[in-house]
């Protein structure tokens, strides 16, 4: 008890962020709210991705012949 008086509180250390953490940081949110966006504007997919060229009268030959096998 006779040492109470040296004992001082450590200070933090002052911590700087260089521009490429700042980068690293801020780049990465970026990405990720764009994509956000890009999926929220994005039309919808009824109809565009999945459809079929083929006619129906191919569609039933198609058909014959899987039923033949």
């Amino acid at each position: 008890m006779e040492h109470v008086n040296d004992i001082s509180a450590v200070e933090p250390e002052d911590i700087s962020f260089d521009a490429v953490e700042i980068a690293g940081l801020i780049v990465p949110l970026l990405f990720a709210i764009m994509a956000i966006v890009l999926v929220a504007l994005s039309p919808e997919s009824d109809g565009t991705a999945s459809e079929d060229p083929k006619t129906a009268s191919e569609r039933i030959e198609l058909i014959e012949q899987i039923q033949k096998r």
